[in-house]
């Protein structure tokens, strides 16, 4: 055997490089710290949201009747009780009750909100048939302000229903959900965009535009089932328009908000009405499925 040939061949045997499993541990090291990175920004992320959303619910923690006298509280107390009186002339008492206890807490709900953006409230008055209001003696400071407080009644009055819907699938008293169904309508009426109703407020920080449909549609229901409520609510609304055309013009700065804010008043809103429409689609059809 020629051993020049043999140490020939040997030398040409490919050599498997030591550094190879240094470089698969290298890409592990990388993958893992990339990940670990990855984790840390997110959980900063994370914290600086839930920070803000601390921040955003702390400030809701007031007391909505703060800067209220005796004359506020009478007021509030004496149009409640005539309120409660005067729906028990036409309807079963519980429901009443139920009725402006989430009429009530829907007014807190402004008034919570109001006291949140350091305005003062003025008095909260119950009329009735036709439901109740919280004055300002400050205004808010832009449509973005005003449609949040306008948002907060819908919310606390639909949580309201909801507990009474809970209540009812609790106890199976009809009551409870038919308490519920009229606490849906009266949130969801609420939202129409038009003038003085909750829903007028809201659509102005999204557009101004939603006016003409909310307003046809007051319209063409008072040509077909003339009522005063809804004169009534026209004719204020009509007002609302020309102060808001006014105010407009001589405060522009008010509806000078940031797509971000619109956007998240529009997304608020509409889930909310969604939400209302199918929550007041099915307990109506319980109660019908309930009926003798």
């Amino acid at each position: 055997m020629d051993l020049s040939s043999a140490s020939s061949e040997s030398s040409s045997i490919p050599v498997v490089p030591e550094s190879v499993p240094e470089r698969k541990r290298g890409t592990l090291t990388k993958l893992v710290s990339g990940f670990v990175l990855t984790v840390g920004v997110a959980l900063v992320k994370l914290k600086a949201v839930a920070i803000v959303v601390f921040e955003y619910l702390r400030a809701l923690f007031v007391n909505p009747f703060e800067g209220f006298g005796a004359v506020q509280y009478a007021v509030a107390g004496g149009s409640m009780v005539i309120t409660v009186a005067a729906y028990a002339t036409k309807f079963r008492f519980g429901l009443v009750v139920g009725f402006v206890l989430i009429t009530l807490i829907h007014e807190i709900g402004h008034a919570v909100v109001i006291r949140a953006k350091g305005l003062r409230t003025g008095f909260m008055v119950f009329i009735p048939f036709i439901g109740g209001a919280v004055t300002l003696k400050d205004q808010p400071r832009s449509a973005y302000d005003d449609a949040q407080i306008g948002l907060a009644g819908p919310l606390f009055g639909t949580a309201a229903s909801l507990l009474a819907l809970q209540v009812f699938k609790w106890n199976g008293n009809p009551l409870y959900l038919l308490i519920a169904s009229v606490g849906f309508i009266l949130n969801l009426l609420n939202l129409i965009p038009l003038g003085v109703l909750d829903g007028g407020r809201i659509s102005a920080a999204i557009t101004k535009w939603m006016w003409l449909f909310g307003g046809g549609a007051v319209i063409y229901k008072t040509i077909r089932q003339p009522n005063p409520l809804m004169i009534v609510i026209l004719v204020l609304a009509a007002f609302q328009v020309y102060a808001s055309i006014m105010r407009e013009k001589n405060e522009r700065s008010f509806y000078d908000i940031t797509v971000a804010q619109r956007t998240a008043i529009a997304v608020a809103y509409f889930t909310l009405v969604v939400f209302l429409g199918h929550q007041t689609y099915m307990a109506l059809d319980r109660l019908t499925l309930l009926a003798p």
